[in-house]
C-alpha cells in the first residue's frame, strides 16, 4: 500500500495529498494491528527482559542491515561525489546513525540529490519504525507502572488524541501527517482491543457495514475521523473471517519487513535510473525489484536472529 502512493509521487505525477491513496489504509491498519499484536506478546512474555529482547530481534537486525546496505553499497554506487568525498562526508556518518532507529537521518551524501520527490531521502519509511519503538517503549513503561485505572486511562488517551488531532490541524492536506495523533492513537486503539478482547464480537454482516462506512466517510469528506474507528473494525473482520484464505495466499518466507525497509531506496532507484512512463509502471517494476533484497533480509539475517528468541528468559 505504501508502496503504490510512492509510485505516484516519484513519478513526479501529484503529491501525497492531491488524492486518495491505499497507503491511507495501509499504515494506519499496520500501527493498529502492531498495538493489538504486541500487547499480546507484552502479556505472554515471561518477563520484561524477555519482551524487550524480542522485539529488538524482530526490528533491529533487519532495519541495521538494509541502513548499511545503502550506506555501504547503494550509496557509493550512485553517488555524484568521488568515493573519496563520500567516505568522508559528515552526512555518511549522520546516516550510519540510523543504526539506533530511534533518530533517524535520511540523507547520504551526493544520493539522489535531483529526485523526482523533490528529496534526497535515502528510506524516507525508516520515521515510522522510529516512531514504533517508541510506542513500544511507552507500552512497556505502561505495563511496569503500577497504578488503578489504567484502561481508564488509556480510554481517555484514545479520546484525547482524536479530539487534539483535530483541533491542532483542523483543515488543511497536512492533517494526516501528527504521527503521535493519528498512527500513535491507531496503536492505542488496538492496545485497547486486546486488553477488551473479551468483550468485543465480530460479526458477518460488518462485511456490508465497513465498505458502506467508508464510502459515506469518503462521499462526507469525514474519513479522517471515522477512520479512527473504520480502520480497526476492518483488521478486526479481515483477521476474524478471512484468516484461512489469507494462510492459503501468504508465502512461508514473511517478507514484509524486507519489503517495507527496503521498498524507498528501490522506489528511488527505479524513478531516477530506469523513467518509468506511468505511476503504475514504477510500482510493478519497484515490486519485482525489492523481492531479492527481501528474501535476503529474511533468509540471511530476520529469521536467523529470531531463532535466538528465547535467549533472554
Amino acid at each position: 500500500m505504501v508502496m503504490e502512493t510512492h509510485s505516484h509521487i516519484l513519478a513526479g505525477k501529484e503529491t501525497y495529498y492531491s488524492s486518495f491513496h491505499i497507503s491511507f489504509l495501509g499504515l494506519p491498519s499496520f500501527f493498529f494491528l502492531s498495538g493489538l499484536l504486541v500487547t499480546q506478546s507484552l502479556y505472554n512474555s515471561p518477563t520484561w527482559k524477555n519482551f524487550a529482547w524480542r522485539r529488538f530481534l524482530r526490528v533491529y537486525p533487519g532495519g541495521i542491515f538494509a541502513i548499511l546496505a545503502t550506506a555501504l553499497i547503494l550509496g557509493p554506487c550512485v553517488t555524484s561525489y568521488s568515493l573519496k568525498d563520500y567516505f568522508t562526508s559528515p552526512l555518511l556518518y549522520q546516516y550510519l546513525e540510523s543504526c539506533s532507529l530511534i533518530h533517524i537521518n535520511f540523507r547520504l551524501p551526493g544520493v539522489f540529490q535531483h529526485s523526482a520527490l523533490g528529496t534526497d531521502s535515502v528510506n524516507a519509511s525508516l520515521w515510522t519504525i522510529s516512531l514504533e519503538l517508541k510506542l513500544y517503549l511507552g507500552l512497556l513503561a505502561a505495563r511496569m507502572l503500577k497504578w488503578p485505572g489504567k484502561r481508564w486511562t488509556l480510554l481517555i488517551l484514545v479520546a484525547a488524541g482524536i479530539t487534539a488531532f483535530f483541533l491542532i490541524k483542523k483543515d488543511g492536506p497536512g492533517r494526516w501527517t501528527l504521527p503521535y495523533l493519528t498512527y500513535g492513537v491507531q496503536f492505542l486503539s488496538g492496545v485497547l482491543c486486546y486488553l477488551y478482547k473479551d468483550k468485543i464480537r465480530i460479526r458477518g454482516y460488518w462485511l456490508f457495514l465497513i465498505p458502506l462506512a467508508f464510502a459515506l466517510s469518503l462521499w462526507l469528506d469525514i474519513l479522517l475521523l471515522t477512520a479512527y474507528f473504520l480502520i480497526p473494525a476492518l483488521v478486526l473482520f479481515t483477521a476474524t473471517y478471512g484468516t484461512e484464505w489469507c494462510k492459503k495466499i501468504t508465502p512461508k518466507a514473511d517478507l514484509s519487513y524486507g519489503i517495507y525497509i527496503y521498498a524507498f531506496p528501490i522506489q528511488q532507484l527505479v524513478a531516477n535510473y530506469l523513467h518509468p512512463a506511468t505511476p503504475l509502471t514504477l510500482f510493478l517494476e519497484s515490486a519485482v525489484a525489492v523481492l531479492p533484497p527481501a528474501l535476503l533480509s529474511w533468509y540471511a539475517v530476520e529469521k536467523r536472529a529470531l531463532r535466538l528468541k528465547e535467549k533472554v528468559l
